[in-house]
């Protein structure tokens, strides 16, 4: 990996756990939109209702990038770990203290 980009187990973690978190108040925390027809004096009305039904689609396309977003770090850690494990078997014992040569 470049020296520019580290990617540390306990930074990934708490940030799938942040989005999954994110995605359950998304979901199951926030208050549904009222189900009346809204009326008004000036007309907007429908203006409103159809603000408010864009919210709930809004609402829920963030759960589920927060979801994906989560489910990709774990998918992230997963690989990484068994990369990890794959280069561990394969090194010769010794090769960091040889730093590298045979």
């Amino acid at each position: 990996m470049s020296d520019g980009l580290r990617l540390e187990d306990s930074e990934l973690s708490a940030a799938g756990a942040s989005l999954v978190s994110a995605s359950y108040v998304m979901v199951n925390d926030n208050r549904s939109r009222p189900k009346a027809q809204i009326g008004s004096l000036t007309g907007i009305g429908g203006q409103v209702e159809h603000y408010l039904k864009g919210l709930s689609v809004a609402r829920a396309a963030l759960a589920d990038a927060a979801k994906t977003g989560s489910e990709s770090i774990s998918s992230v850690m997963r690989d990484s770990a068994e990369l990890d494990a794959f280069i561990s078997a394969n090194l010769a014992s010794g090769f960091a203290v040889r730093k590298g040569k045979s």
